[in-house]
């Protein structure tokens, strides 16, 4: 059933659905088109009728000049919005991203372009989705007490709140397609304003989203990989400041070597510097920051792996999160052929179920592998560690 569908039926209408009733009742009395509304107003074509429709609601100014304009009567407009002889759905908020209980499964409704879309995620709860918010809200709302100069504390506040969503977010839902849950919601519920303090209201959250996520990733990725690779003597990191620099000066590449585009290091005993990971949600700025780079490291004998959670997905009522790694009219894509053909990485892993992995690693010039975060003893450590051996048996003086 659409908005407008819903509006006309006031059984299963909501207060806020019979108030925007009311005033297109009001409006058609007055005898103005929702195109002469608009016109009187200074809106552009549409804004009345989508208020009316409710697949748009107003703000409260917004709604009182209505409300003024059509000679409705505020306190009339407002009484008896809901009537006990009649089913009445609760008020919603109007949020960036909700659930709705479907049988067994969670049907997520956000807005995706011009679409009102939805994923389902199978076998989840509403009460588990509020688990996952209620961890990145918390974190956020930190940045309350924070210094707002400290513009480093402010990063790690965001960092740490999405990467404590995340990582819950896979912990409840072990078998969802980690990538799905990083695009579908975590990024969504980023962007909804109400989940951040009220003073932040009018940050652009998706460009925000565009630091703080890179973030997120490469702190999700070392606090889930950290144990494992400690175990057999190999340290994964995040370094700043002069630690960043002395670890840098370890590389034998002349050039093609920039500080802020090394996103996380991988150090043998003694800090002894043996990789780089790329790590990146899709492939966007790719071939621009990391493939000179990544190229020069391993010409130099370093490890420089690409991690991904290699999200793509096109606008659409229900999207799906295909990836860039899979086929094009049933060719092998050219991001695939950065790995497999030219190697420009010494492979790539990505957490996105949609994925095609190399169907015979041994024979491409670098393998693209599908992992996922149900045992931090995957792949991803068999490939360090062999790495690792690699390094440490070369020559290095």
């Amino acid at each position: 059933m659409s908005p407008a569908d819903v509006t006309r039926d006031s059984r299963h209408s909501t207060p806020v659905d019979r108030l925007l009733l009311r005033l297109r009742d009001a409006r058609e009395a007055a005898g103005l088109s929702t195109d002469e509304l608009d016109r009187e107003l200074i809106l552009g074509p549409g804004w009345v009728s989508s208020f009316e429709s409710g697949e748009t609601l107003p703000d409260l100014d917004t709604l009182f000049v209505l409300i003024e304009r059509l000679g409705v009567d505020p306190v009339a407009a407002f009484s008896n919005l809901e009537d006990d002889d009649e089913e009445v759905r609760p008020a919603e908020m109007a949020r960036q991203i909700r659930a709705e209980q479907v049988n067994g499964d969670l049907v997520i409704h956000f807005q995706y372009a011009k679409y009102d879309a939805q994923y389902t995620l199978e076998n989840a709860t509403l009460e588990q989705f509020e688990e996952v918010l209620k961890a990145l809200r918390d974190g956020l709302a930190l940045l309350v007490a924070a210094r707002d100069e400290d513009e480093e504390e402010l990063k790690q506040i965001k960092t740490s709140a999405v990467a404590a969503a995340f990582l819950k977010a896979v912990e409840i839902w072990p078998e969802a397609n980690a990538s799905d849950l990083w695009w579908f919601i975590i990024y969504r519920a980023y962007c909804d304003p109400y989940n951040h303090p009220a003073e932040y209201a009018r940050l652009d959250f998706v460009q925000s989203w565009k630091r703080t996520g890179g973030w997120a990733l490469e702190e999700i990725m070392v606090r889930h990989y950290r144990g494992a690779l400690a175990e057999r003597g190999i340290s994964i990191e995040i370094a700043n400041g002069s630690r960043k620099a002395d670890l840098m000066d370890q590389f034998d590449v002349p050039s093609r070597l920039e500080s802020d585009k090394v996103d996380v290091f991988l150090l043998g005993p003694d800090d002894r510097v043996f990789g780089v990971v790329h790590v990146k949600a899709s492939f966007a700025e790719r071939r621009t920051d990391d493939v000179p780079m990544s190229e020069a490291l391993i010409a130099k004998g370093y490890f420089s792996p690409l991690w991904t959670m290699d999200c793509k997905s096109t606008p659409a009522a229900r999207p799906v999160n295909k990836g860039e790694l899979g086929l094009v009219q049933g060719r092998r894509s050219a991001k695939r052929k950065d790995f497999e053909d030219d190697g420009s990485f010494s492979a790539c892993f990505s957490y996105n179920g949609n994925t095609l992995p190399s169907l015979d690693p041994d024979k491409v010039a670098a393998p693209i592998v599908v992992c996922d975060f149900s045992d931090p003893d995957d792949a991803f450590v068999e490939h360090v560690v062999a790495a690792w051996k690699r390094f440490a048996a070369s020559d290095r003086e």
